[in-house]
């Protein structure tokens, strides 16, 4: 009876941590490199696994979990020429460019994620907060493969 209450309890107490887990627009055979929620929508980096120095592709994701409203890029690409991932003094930045207007990916040591929109003039046309992210981007271990794909600098 002890067993079965402590398993009742280690359930319990788990339950909450799967719930919480972060939402990705990512495929179940996809990775996902990065994600972040804000105001009811969803924001994704997906790759596929094969993804190195010279095959696989990455795309960034933008929609709700129902449905995707933006991908870039929008046929399945390798991400050299695509995505330029930079070191700042305290985070990392991952820029890419679609149609006239230039989105950042600003992702710090400490405190939230955000992306931030600008078009073809440098206006900022959006600046989004991110209520959850996966905080991924800074990992030493992500700069280092994305180094080996081409796209850090």
């Amino acid at each position: 009876m002890r067993n079965l209450s402590t398993c009742l309890l280690a359930a319990i107490c788990f339950l909450p941590l799967g719930a919480m887990a972060q939402q990705s627009l990512c495929t179940p055979g996809e990775v996902t490199e990065w994600s972040c929620t804000a105001k009811k929508k969803i924001y994704s980096l997906c790759s596929s696994r094969d993804l190195g120095a010279n095959a696989g592709y990455m795309q960034y994701r933008a929609g709700k979990a129902s449905k995707t409203e933006f991908v870039f890029p929008e046929r399945r690409e390798h991400p050299k020429g695509n995505f330029r991932l930079a070191l700042q003094p305290r985070g990392v930045v991952l820029n890419f460019s679609n149609a006239g207007y230039a989105y950042a990916i600003y992702e710090p040591l400490t405190g939230s994620t955000r992306i931030d929109v600008a078009n073809a003039q440098g206006t900022q046309v959006a600046d989004i907060a991110c209520s959850s992210a996966t905080d991924t981007l800074t990992l030493t271990t992500t700069m280092q493969r994305f180094e080996r794909l081409g796209i850090y600098q």
